[in-house]
């Protein structure tokens, strides 16, 4: 049997799953910063996944192969009209295009959702995620000492 890699909408019961990979990839790069993970339980993902299956305003989109979370993309209300873009891979599946299908799908579900702006941060000695993002269109609106943030309009 060949394994695909299938992406699709993060659902409850991907908790665990998820769990599993953030705690993988936060050990994988200085680029990758999540909260504290040691309090996170299976129940307040599984709620916390729910409440963005639910939402108008927020989606995660998930990349899997061999049943394994090897990708996110994260967009996340700020206010009524304008979210924060989050994306992450496993280091291993690096340079197979995966963020870049994750963000793609990603727009395209804002395009049909009630925000205007997408934004996001990116680390200023991260040509590729910098290239990545400036390939749909986002542009850089402030220049801090280690990061970039950029925005899109949707």
């Amino acid at each position: 049997m060949s394994e695909q890699l299938v992406l699709r909408e993060a659902v409850p019961n991907d908790a665990n799953n998820l769990i599993d990979f953030l705690k993988k990839v936060s050990q994988q790069s200085d680029f990758i910063v999540f909260d504290d993970l040691t309090n996170l339980t299976i129940e307040k993902e599984r709620q916390s996944l729910n409440d963005i299956y639910q939402s108008r305003f927020d989606e995660l989109m998930v990349a899997i192969f061999d049943q394994k979370i090897v990708g996110y993309c994260r967009i996340e209300k700020i206010d009524e009209q304008k979210a924060e873009l989050g994306v992450v891979v496993d280091q291993e599946f690096w340079n197979n295009g995966i963020a870049s299908y994750l963000i793609e799908d990603n727009l395209d579900w804002a395009k049909d959702s009630p925000l205007k702006k997408i934004i996001l941060e990116v680390y200023k000695n991260n040509p590729a995620a910098i290239h990545i993002y400036q390939k749909y269109g986002f542009t850089t609106e402030l220049t801090k000492e280690k990061t970039l943030l950029m925005s899109k309009m949707v």
